[in-house]
């Protein structure tokens, strides 16, 4: 069916944490119920910042797959008294919500690619960009080597942040699977898949819980742990997997 559902006895649980409260608000207009138990969490890495700082207009392009690199570039900028309008290279963004975060903080998004992922970023990003040009990819810590295995461009990387597991989450989480099974739980990278599968499934499976996942390489990561994955937006944001879980419980009835 197109229009959406409602949510009404469904209760929603994300295993990340979204920059943006519009998720959660839409869970509960549509009459669901909202948890929140982020498996992983970030950390700003400045052990690079002086070299990189001095050298960013050296740089054609700068490259974002997240909106956490985002927020530690944004940090640093702060720090160093960088001002967006003072740098001269051209941003490339993957996902909506990351080339939002980029406008906010005063740049223009120069490309993103049609779909929302870094194997879609490297096909399309030599349309728009020069043989001869620059890159430096803000990364974080866990991020694969998409983006530099596959342009032809020189791509220089820059680790921004870290990637930690937030196993305290994953104990609370657990508990709470056992308690409330039959939730859907909502996954947005596989770094999140990973911990789960490790510090919660390996003691309670999988077949407690419904599953949403956003993006096509966080589903592989899932049906590669064996699990079921129930829903799966065309778009990668937090919003769409909402109105995605929203319309697929309103279609078994």
């Amino acid at each position: 069916m197109s229009k959406i559902g409602d949510l009404r006895g469904q209760t929603i649980v994300f295993t990340g944490q979204p920059k943006s409260s519009e998720a959660f608000l839409e869970v509960e207009r549509l009459g669901g119920k909202v948890e929140a138990f982020p498996l992983i969490r970030t950390q700003e890495l400045t052990d690079q910042d002086d070299i990189f700082m001095s050298t960013l207009s050296s740089y054609d392009w700068l490259i974002f797959t997240s909106q956490n690199a985002v927020s530690a570039f944004e940090q640093k900028l702060n720090r160093h008294k960088v001002v967006s309008d003072t740098l001269t290279c051209k941003i490339a963004a993957v996902g909506k919500n990351t080339a939002h975060a980029l406008e906010k903080i005063g740049f223009h998004v120069s490309f993103t690619p049609t779909t929302y992922s870094a194997d879609k970023f490297v096909q399309q990003f030599p349309q728009v960009s020069n043989q001869s040009d620059c890159c430096l990819f803000l990364r974080g810590s866990l991020a694969k080597a998409t983006i530099k295995a596959g342009l032809s461009q020189q791509v220089v990387e820059w680790t921004v942040y870290e990637t930690l597991p937030d196993k305290d989450n994953a104990t609370r989480l657990s508990t709470y699977i056992v308690q409330h099974p039959n939730v859907f739980v909502a996954f947005a990278s596989p770094s999140s898949v990973n911990i789960y599968a490790t510090e919660i499934a390996r003691e309670i499976g999988w077949n407690q819980i419904k599953i949403a996942a956003i993006g096509h390489v966080t589903a592989a990561a899932l049906l590669n742990h064996g699990a079921r994955v129930h829903v799966q937006p065309t778009t990668y944001t937090w919003l769409a997997l909402v109105q995605e879980i929203a319309i697929w419980k309103d279609d078994l009835y």
